[in-house]
């Protein structure tokens, strides 16, 4: 799986005060950096997965995903260089966003999740009900929906 790791922008040093915030987000739609900056403020870590959603049937089932995947990559590290952070790590991922959620949190130890979406009827037949999958399937991880129309 490539993956591309970017240092966070000035999220400065941790608050002594504050518990650290590792955050993990999947991130179905390509340009929330907006709602994501809103939704967070300060984030220790941070590692940013977008999903490979946006591909057909066809593309699915003959592997043929790699112009998706550059795409999701490049998606990802947007976001990631957009949120401040002291350390921010950005990838593509499986094309099931629950899949996705499940191989991130294997290795990166996160204090929360969030699922980031595109409205229910603008979904891709991959992402259709996924996140509220995501939300059953991680019963002692904070886990936010932040639901955002397209932004540019």
């Amino acid at each position: 799986m490539p993956e591309t790791t970017h240092p966070g922008g000035d999220a400065g040093e941790t608050d002594a005060r504050r518990p650290r915030r590792n955050v993990l987000v999947i991130s179905s739609t390509e340009r929330p950096a907006t709602a994501l900056r809103e939704a967070l403020g300060d984030v220790d870590e941070l590692r940013v997965v977008v999903p490979t959603v946006r591909q057909s049937r066809l593309q699915w089932l003959a592997n043929d995903d790699d112009d998706v995947r550059e795409e999701a990559d490049a998606a990802a590290s947007e976001i990631a260089e957009a949120i401040p952070a002291n350390e921010a790590e950005a990838i593509a991922g499986d094309p099931d966003p629950l899949q996705a959620a499940e191989d991130a949190l294997a290795d990166f130890e996160a204090d929360e999740l969030v699922v980031v979406t595109r409205p229910d009827e603008d979904a891709t037949w991959l992402e259709e009900g996924r996140a509220e999958d995501i939300e059953r399937s991680f019963p002692g991880l904070q886990v936010t929906r932040l639901v955002v129309e397209h932004e540019r």
